[in-house]
């Protein structure tokens, strides 16, 4: 048996899932997409799992990886987290990709997630904007640039919207925590 957890929102929930997937001595491996595979689980470590992560929030869903919703969060993962420069047109490339229009992608994904594929992108940008502070040394320019924004304002503001925080604050921030747990 095989289980796939995702946890795309942050990193705090894959941190969380990380260490109690650890702590269970659970066969796992964690892939680009941000979704963690289990291996060799029993049905009480299935439940024990979900018991442990439930208190967090976090709910364990087995998907078959064929469901599309799942399709369309790994599509865009995938698409935000390769690298290059992000497709003009996120909705003809999910069209393309998982061969449904995107009328049809939208309503079946806002149905079981009560939120929009528009406003999980930008969820899942914001994301990886804080990954490429902090890992890639790249201007905003660069990553506003990679990530299709129109301009380097837009990102700040949004990003802000999304954090509370300017992405400068933001990686202040961080780079302040990290040197108070390296010293």
């Amino acid at each position: 048996m095989r289980l796939a957890l995702y946890c795309t929102q942050n990193v705090a929930c894959r941190v969380i899932v990380e260490d109690h997937l650890k702590a269970s001595g659970m066969d796992y491996s964690l892939e680009n997409s941000g979704e963690f595979l289990v291996r060799n689980f029993s049905n009480e470590d299935r439940d024990q799992l979900n018991e442990k992560l439930s208190r967090y929030g976090i709910e364990l869903i087995e998907n078959e990886p064929n469901d599309l919703v799942e399709q369309i969060k790994r599509a865009i993962i995938e698409m935000i987290s390769r690298g290059e420069s992000l497709p003009i047109n996120i909705s003809d490339y999910l069209s393309k990709k998982l061969n449904y229009s995107y009328g049809h992608l939208t309503a079946v994904f806002s149905e079981a997630t009560y939120t929009s594929i528009a406003h999980f992108t930008i969820m899942q940008k914001i994301e990886r904007i804080k990954v490429m502070l902090l890992e890639d040394n790249l201007t905003l320019t660069e990553i506003s640039y990679r990530l299709n924004y129109s301009s380097v304002a837009y990102l700040s503001n949004q990003f802000k919207m999304v954090t509370g925080l300017t992405p400068s604050r933001f990686k202040e921030i961080m780079l302040k925590k990290a040197n108070a747990v390296s010293s």
